[in-house]
């Protein structure tokens, strides 16, 4: 769509990759690339969409995709209802689901949807990765599951590079 990227940008993709697939190097290895592979189709699923939906406004077209954001909502609650039913989860459980739900998909889907009318996709996609590493985070300060020394480093890489482009592109505007 004509986005031309700073060369810093293409090196933060590089180094976030390489920081990502060091993360799901071990899953892999140890066979488990099923969930791996679903987890790679998010953001490759979301990149897509963010390109697509950007060269809809490029040529004009005014595409608002909140209301498509709530629509997967209760496509994605329609499907899995089935998978869990009889529910046995009790109302302290359901109320932090729920809590979990709007903070975690609900908010930065919407936020995505605006901000994919003002960053380039690739850009975006790189912001996105802030939530592999936020939902780590909150799996080993909620509910204490410790990350392995591969995920730590990985995700070390993938801040510093969400930081570097961040950093680099602010000074390069303010010059």
């Amino acid at each position: 769509i004509g986005h031309r990227l700073a060369l810093r940008t293409w090196v933060a993709i590089g180094v976030a990759g390489a920081g990502m697939a060091y993360m799901y190097a071990d899953q892999v290895a140890s066979g488990q690339w099923g969930g791996t592979l679903l987890a790679l189709c998010v953001p490759l699923a979301g990149a897509l969409n963010w390109t697509l939906t950007q060269r809809a406004h490029a040529h004009g077209d005014n595409v608002d995709l909140a209301p498509a954001v709530m629509v997967g909502g209760l496509l994605s609650a329609a499907i899995t209802l089935p998978l869990a039913w009889p529910l046995q989860s009790t109302g302290h459980d359901v109320a932090l689901l729920a809590f979990l739900g709007l903070t975690q998909l609900a908010v930065p889907c919407l936020l995505v949807v605006v901000c994919a009318k003002y960053l380039p996709a690739p850009e975006l996609a790189l912001l996105a990765l802030l939530e592999v590493i936020f939902g780590i985070l909150l799996a080993w300060v909620g509910a204490g599951e410790v990350p392995s020394q591969s995920v730590l480093l990985g995700g070390t890489l993938v801040i510093a590079a969400l930081a570097g482009n961040e950093i680099l592109g602010w000074k390069q505007k303010n010059h």
